[in-house]
């Protein structure tokens, strides 16, 4: 025996579910982010800013050196940014022009002018006459620097930054920068147990903001999808416009889908019973004189076998519109255009109609000034023609008048089919050319159709790239027609 595999669905997140992790994934990355920042590049990104600082300084000095306010700015400078300066004159031998102590613990203070000069004016000179370095505090205090020994429990590094300048009388100016580094150990171990504690906060608050926005912004769109179920069961539906802006637009349409759906549908109900019946009576009328004609001698007359053929014609005719209708919603039909006689075209269509006009009283006038040609299907532009004939027979009024009219200017062709019937409304007029819809509601012999004519035409015409349209006035009949763009029939194709 084989063994039947069941095939799992694949497992789709719901849309609450997404809202809720990407908002935590969010917070989750931030708070990352803060860690790192706040921890393990706390102390680099604090050397960074205290090394740019002294760099600043450095350049304020040094564009000011020739500035009568020379040594009130430098007051302000160490004050400000709470730097110990000391700016010694090397033309002078040495001499200490300014020297503060914003510091309580200066390492550089605690040398000599001529160990300053030793070590650090000789490193700066090597150095192109510019140097930024940190140096931990325990490596300053060494026999190099001849520097005292500190209180061990001021232990920090320092940043020292040293300069030789020239002013433009020619003296050479020698000074040097000293700020502390703090330790931040202290301060990374409080960021730690701040930041797990706004962590599990921002966690808790994120969850909780996360569920109500999620529920928020799904309801609308979990209601939407339940009520699209009962649409597919057929049962109608209103749908909520409430939410966001997109879930409202999504409502609108989904409103406007069910309404279509529901004129869909009430209008194929329709096409059925129109076409039950158009089927129904000629198939009966047919049976009917079959049996008439077998069963009873002499009645095999041509008029009976008229009658059955005409019915026959008539099955076939409505099974031809419905094969034409079903070619051209799938795009499979082709058309052979040439260049054809529309005028003419006009005339042969209305001379098929003389029996109707002669038995039955109809009056089928055309009026046109000139014969002219277009670049057409010429079989289903004949088509087009019948099925407005046929359309304006059926609606005119009780004068039993249809006018076909030509007019040509600015090198087209428009073709006017005119009945005299009780018209559209307005309302109605974008719905004709659906190929369910009939106005007339009320079958009945007289008026032959199932709905699909008028779609044929559209779809016809649509497919030829021309215009066309339809203008109806309430009790004073409608008007059909169609444009073409006028050729020579000197072009003739054959």
């Amino acid at each position: 025996m084989k063994e039947n595999k069941i095939k799992r669905e694949k497992f789709v997140p719901s849309i609450r579910s997404r809202i809720f992790v990407s908002m935590l994934v969010l917070v989750c990355v931030m708070l990352i982010i803060l860690w790192i920042t706040q921890t393990v590049f706390l102390t680099s990104m604090y050397r960074y800013i205290k090394t740019n600082d002294m760099e600043k300084v450095a350049e304020i000095v040094n564009s000011n050196i020739d500035n009568e306010n020379f040594i009130p700015m430098l007051e302000e400078i160490s004050s400000k940014h709470e730097t110990c300066l000391t700016v010694l004159n090397i033309s002078k031998n040495g001499e200490t022009v300014y020297s503060s102590h914003a510091l309580n613990d200066c390492v550089v203070h605690k040398m000599t002018s001529e160990d300053i000069i030793k070590h650090w004016y000789m490193e700066t000179l090597k150095n192109d006459g510019s140097l930024v370095r940190i140096i931990p505090r325990e490596d300053f205090y060494s026999n190099a620097y001849n520097s005292e020994a500190p209180n061990e429990d001021n232990l920090t590094d320092c940043i020292i930054s040293a300069n030789i300048v020239e002013t433009k009388g020619g003296e050479t100016y020698f000074y040097i920068l000293n700020s502390s580094i703090e330790p931040v150990s202290a301060t990374v171990r409080t960021l730690r147990v701040q930041l797990i504690s706004i962590s599990v906060i921002m966690v808790a608050v994120t969850g909780i903001i996360s569920l109500i926005i999620s529920k928020r912004i799904a309801s609308p769109i979990v209601n939407m999808c339940k009520d699209v179920k009962k649409i597919s069961k057929g049962i109608p539906v209103v749908f909520e416009e409430t939410g966001t802006e997109e879930t409202v637009e999504l409502a609108k349409t989904l409103n406007n889908m069910s309404e279509e759906l529901n004129k869909v549908d009430k209008m194929q109900k329709e096409l059925i019973a129109n076409i039950s019946h158009d089927l129904r009576t000629p198939l009966t009328m047919i049976s009917g004189y079959s049996e008439v004609m077998r069963d009873i001698p002499g009645e095999n007359t041509p008029e009976n076998m008229q009658v059955i053929i005409d019915e026959a014609a008539r099955l076939s005719s409505l099974v031809n519109d419905l094969l034409d209708l079903s070619k051209f919603q799938t795009g499979v039909q082709v058309l052979n255009c040439r260049v054809m006689n529309l005028t003419k075209t006009v005339r042969s269509a209305i001379e098929r109609y003389e029996h109707l006009i002669s038995h039955k009283g109809y009056k089928i006038t055309f009026e046109y000034d000139e014969d002219v040609c277009i670049f057409a299907d010429e079989i289903r532009i004949l088509q087009v023609i019948y099925n407005l004939v046929n359309n304006a027979i059926n609606y005119t009024g009780e004068d039993k008048t249809v006018t076909i009219k030509q007019a040509v200017y600015d090198g087209l062709v428009k073709i006017q089919i005119i009945d005299t019937g009780c018209g559209i409304s307005e309302d109605e007029l974008p719905l004709i050319w659906d190929r369910y819809y009939k106005v007339d509601k009320v079958h009945s012999r007289a008026r032959v159709g199932t709905g699909i004519g008028l779609s044929i035409v559209k779809n016809i015409l649509t497919i030829h790239d021309c215009r066309f349209g339809v203008e109806s006035e309430i009790n004073k009949g409608s008007t059909f027609w169609f444009e073409f763009k006028i050729v020579e029939e000197k072009n003739k194709i054959f």
